[in-house]
């Protein structure tokens, strides 16, 4: 299925970033590559940090606050206040997706304060509104790809 037939059955089954999450995606060749950001590779890092965070809480990883909380210094961060902003700064789509990636590093920014604080528990807890806000970054970027694409 491509990215975009991906979208497509995502968007008509209702829209809800736990159905981005539980759907799987994939890319037909050259899909990928949205002006200059590899969309794979920044879909799957959102994916992969509940995981990231349960190392975190089972001792196994270490991340340092400070490269988390702000939201320019992954991949997809990087790309939003650079290409992004130049490209589609001025689309509804894309002050949607900076923003929700925002709330998102300020998420896993608490989580993982709360975690070298000793607040373990509380984490854990507040590891489905991170995977909620995980999936509305992705449904975001997929639905400014879509628009980027016209």
């Amino acid at each position: 299925m491509s990215i975009l037939s991906w979208l497509k059955a995502v968007t008509e089954g209702g829209n809800s970033p736990e159905l981005i999450q539980s759907s799987p995606m994939h890319f037909a060749p050259g899909e990928n590559a949205f002006h200059g950001l590899d969309m794979k590779h920044a879909l799957d890092a959102h994916i992969n940090w509940l995981h990231r965070i349960e190392m975190a809480l089972n001792g196994k990883e270490h991340i340092e606050l400070a490269k988390v909380a702000g939201d320019h210094d992954c991949t997809l961060g990087h790309w939003i206040h650079g290409e992004a902003k130049k490209r589609f700064g001025n689309l509804t789509e894309y002050q949607e997706l900076r923003n929700i990636h925002a709330d998102f590093h300020l998420l896993v920014g608490q989580a993982l304060n709360d975690i070298a604080n000793g607040y373990g528990a509380q984490v854990r807890e507040s590891l489905k509104p991170i995977r909620h806000k995980s999936g509305e970054v992705q449904l975001a970027l997929i639905r400014l790809y879509s628009k980027g694409l016209h």
